[in-house]
């Protein structure tokens, strides 16, 4: 029994001193609601709601050096007690409007202007007259050699002018004709012996200019040659036209030695 008693008597006293412990009467504070807990920090008036600053609502101006520091507080104990004041929320910074930079819409990169297009060079119509077959030939391979179509052509032209008398029937009658010249004074004369048109002709004569073969026969007109005439010798020769670059003319001309003599513009 004693010990139970004693246990009793000792629960009663723990139970008196939590009482007194409650209610302040040992000199500690008795716990206090929210109100009074904002009443005790510092400088509440700083404090404001999140909803009034976003409304506009003026907000006190910051103080020019903002601390963290414990405000001490003294208890009955002498006990000290800290706690931090929270700064204000910046409203300048809140109500900052978004720059242009990030809202403003990207212009259009400017299209690409189109590459001008390579200039061409500059040609040139040119012809070349008076070719043989073999010129014209070799002119025209090195024009189509460098992507350059031409315009070929041919034409019979006087190479020269034959003083003759015309072609007999036989070898005979050619002599017999050469013998009456030389009794006329006219021994420069010569038999062709080829077989062809001009055959047993009794030629007296070839000239490169018309000219000279039409005074020639006139002077065997004087001495009574009277079935002598002039024939002109022809000879085909062949031109080549054709557009090229400036360039290369030189080129072109270099596969045909000399015919860049023959060369002229081309006639519209």
């Amino acid at each position: 029994m004693t010990v139970l008693r004693f246990l009793i008597i000792l629960l009663l006293m723990l139970n008196i001193l939590a009482l007194a412990a409650i209610q302040g009467w040992l000199g500690t504070p008795a716990p206090s609601g929210e109100p009074e807990r904002i009443a005790n920090q510092l400088n509440p008036e700083h404090i404001r709601l999140s909803s009034e600053t976003a409304t506009g609502a003026p907000v006190a101006a910051e103080p020019a050096e903002q601390t963290t520091a414990a405000s001490p507080s003294a208890d009955t104990n002498g006990l000290l007690t800290s706690e931090a004041t929270p700064s204000p929320p910046d409203p300048a910074r809140e109500a900052e409007p978004p720059t242009l930079a990030a809202t403003a819409p990207m212009p259009p990169a400017a299209a690409e202007p189109p590459p001008a297009e390579a200039a061409s060079p500059p040609t040139v119509c040119q012809a070349w007259g008076g070719l043989s077959a073999d010129e014209a030939e070799r002119l025209s391979a090195r024009l189509r050699r460098i992507g350059v179509t031409a315009t070929r052509s041919r034409s019979e032209t006087p190479d020269s002018w034959w003083v003759r008398i015309p072609p007999q029937r036989s070898r005979a009658e050619a002599e017999a004709r050469v013998a009456e010249l030389r009794i006329l004074g006219v021994t420069d004369t010569y038999i062709v012996p080829e077989p062809g048109p001009t055959q047993f002709a009794v030629s007296l004569g070839v000239f490169k200019t018309e000219s000279r073969a039409r005074l020639l026969l006139g002077q065997l007109r004087e001495r009574g040659v009277r079935n002598a005439g002039i024939e002109p010798r022809m000879t085909t020769t062949h031109r080549i036209q054709a557009s090229l670059p400036v360039a290369q003319l030189r080129n072109v001309e270099q596969a045909v030695p000399g015919v860049g003599a023959k060369r002229q513009a081309c006639t519209r």
